[in-house]
């Protein structure tokens, strides 16, 4: 009587004999699978490459060397997407590619740390004639932290359903994406020297806090806060930046006042001078 078994490690056992060529053909098979796909990843990326390179190379070319430091993140996330792109086999492991884009976008935010400690002003350059204005470094780095810190949570939570999995994977991909594509949207054209003026601005302001205690001899009496470098293209502009970087200090906090309570700043008395 002919006899077929099948033992835990998936060799099949003909007649009580173990037959290996069958299980090592299997292996093959999926071996070859993963790999095909690969390859097909890496045949993709060149043909896309090269018909950009054919139809527009030069604007290509000139597009890429403008914005090479907002491309930082894609080259990143490529390269983490190529060391396991033989695993890459079912819409899970296309939708953890969030965490490749998510490795990208932190290398991007470390990047705009950096770049926006040389200017005095915080402004990132990206090339000379386009910035980010240095008041989104903080905004980009925290949504990037919280996109990564997000991605990787999803990735080894324990959902109830498969479904459930999937529909969150989906969010954080499209998240992680959406941060990514970020900065293409906040650049505006950068200020040649020419045109950026140097200020000095007088803040007036009164603290509710410190009132309340002598209403009647401080109720008009105004607190200053000095801000003696501003760059501006026109005072109305230095006037705005001086305002801002008083608020995103501590600063403008009450002295007895509850967290979170700011000081009350008298706009229309800010007094600015052209150096």
């Amino acid at each position: 009587m002919f006899k077929l078994q099948v033992n835990l490690e998936g060799s099949v056992v003909t007649n009580g004999t173990i037959n290996p060529d069958q299980s090592d053909s299997e292996g093959n098979v999926e071996q070859f699978v993963g790999d095909r796909r690969f390859y097909i990843l890496i045949i993709a990326l060149v043909f896309v490459s090269f018909a950009a390179l054919m139809l527009r190379g030069i604007e290509t070319y000139r597009w890429v060397a403008a914005h090479l430091p907002l491309l930082l993140p894609l080259a990143v996330t490529i390269l983490s997407i190529l060391t396991r792109a033989s695993g890459i086999q079912n819409i899970e492991s296309v939708l953890k590619m969030s965490n490749d884009i998510a490795i990208g976008i932190i290398s991007f935010d470390f990047w705009a740390i950096s770049a926006s400690r040389t200017e005095r002003t915080g402004r990132i350059f990206v090339n000379p004639d386009t910035m980010i204005d240095g008041e989104f470094v903080i905004p980009l780095l925290l949504s990037g932290l919280i996109i990564a810190v997000g991605c990787v949570v999803l990735n080894y939570y324990g959902f109830s359903t498969q479904r459930a999995k999937l529909r969150w994977l989906f969010v954080g991909f499209i998240a992680s994406i959406l941060v990514y594509v970020a900065p293409f949207g906040i650049l505006e054209p950068a200020h040649s020297a020419n045109e950026l003026q140097q200020y000095s601005v007088l803040i007036p302001y009164q603290d509710p806090s410190l009132t309340r205690i002598a209403p009647r001899f401080l109720k008009e009496r105004r607190l200053v806060r000095f801000e003696g470098y501003v760059e501006g293209t026109t005072s109305d502009d230095a006037r705005k930046r001086a305002i801002e970087r008083f608020l995103s200090s501590a600063d403008p906090d009450q002295v007895m006042g509850h967290v979170g309570d700011k000081v009350v700043i008298r706009t229309q008395e800010v007094f600015v001078a052209k150096k």
